[in-house]
């Protein structure tokens, strides 16, 4: 036994210190990490989404009405549509700075080929889809096949497209009044409802789940993953990793295109500078929705809910009555705070 005044037996070692306590700090966050999930999970913006709406609920008791949440819905659909497209770029390591020259130009386009040359709907619509495709294409086999990094590659698309946005019509806004007699977008119909749910929300969803099915139930989705974790190792395996960087630009550029054509019909009009501020919007939802800039992780539907926290933001900026300008800051916080995440070691990684 050991000795009655309290000294330990013989042969035992000096008694052990006490386990220090732990931070509060590093308490939170390992509480925080396990709400939100690991990198590359959905949780993480449905948390976001959450906190958003929390605040916005407390800040404007409007927020929660339904007329304001179709309202914003319908509004961030557009934002929604592109950040799809860049989730597929970011998802195999590269960056689409182009997306908001892309939208703007594709909107001039239809509405100069509709209002201005008199095409039918269906041919101005496809030749606007097909036009996106073909630059996407193109931007992706220069990131791939020649090597040039995807940054410089989009950015010159980014000024490109919004010089060609301004050349239409002389860089004056088109509309269906630009022609006499007027002549009604022929696509109008995406501006209206289906059982009073906006048909803007209806292509959201669609094309999310579309996505999202393309990343996780198709073979293209695999080789996604695996040539944003490694592209030599993909490469290697006999993954065709040009192949998979130019359908992905080219997706982005479709969806782009898309959204140039729903908002046009949603404005009822379309100007060359439409859509400033959405390529690093849908950087920093594409981010918030967990997706890394290394790629290889994540989900579509991660970055359509950081996608709508962004709109939720630009939405409480108007009930609030803050002027438009404040969606600069606020959307750079949410910037920063995206770029936590590829942090190690911390609440966002």
């Amino acid at each position: 036994m050991g000795d009655p005044r309290g000294h330990p037996e013989r042969g035992a070692g000096p008694p052990r210190p006490a386990a220090p306590p732990r931070p509060a700090a590093q308490s939170f966050s390992r509480s925080a990490r396990l709400v939100a999930g690991p990198q590359g999970s959905v949780r993480r913006p449905i948390a976001f989404l959450v906190v958003a709406v929390i605040v916005s609920a407390l800040v404007s008791p409007a927020f929660l009405t339904v007329a304001n949440a179709r309202a914003l819905l319908a509004g961030s659909s557009f934002l929604v549509v592109v950040t799809v497209g860049e989730a597929l770029v970011v998802l195999v390591g590269g960056i689409d700075l182009g997306v908001e020259s892309m939208l703007a130009a594709s909107g001039m386009f239809v509405a100069a080929l509709y209002v201005l040359q008199g095409m039918s709907t269906a041919a101005s619509v496809l030749l606007c889809l097909g036009s996106g495709i073909v630059v996407g294409a193109l931007a992706g086999l220069l990131v791939a096949r020649a090597r040039v990094p995807s940054f410089i590659v989009t950015l010159g698309t980014y000024w490109g497209f919004r010089g060609v946005a301004l050349l239409f019509n002389s860089g004056n806004y088109i509309s269906p009044d630009a022609v006499q007699p007027a002549r009604p977008f022929g696509f109008s119909w995406m501006a209206g409802t289906v059982g009073g749910v906006p048909t803007l929300v209806i292509l959201m969803v669609l094309v999310v789940a579309a996505g999202q099915a393309l990343v996780s139930f198709t073979p293209l989705g695999i080789w996604i993953r695996a040539t944003g974790s490694s592209e030599e190792a993909a490469r290697a395996t006999g993954v065709r990793t040009v192949t998979v960087k130019a359908l992905v630009f080219a997706l982005s550029g479709l969806l782009a295109a898309l959204s140039g054509v729903m908002i046009t019909a949603w404005q009822q009009s379309i100007y060359p500078l439409t859509g400033q501020g959405y390529s690093l919007q849908a950087i920093a939802a594409v981010i918030l929705g967990g997706i890394p800039f290394s790629g290889g992780r994540g989900s579509v539907v991660g970055a359509a809910l950081g996608a709508l926290v962004i709109g939720l933001i630009n939405d409480m900026i108007v009930l609030v009555g803050l002027p438009a300008q404040y969606e600069y800051i606020f959307v750079a916080a949410v910037l920063v705070l995206a770029g936590l995440q590829t942090r190690g070691g911390r609440f966002v990684k």
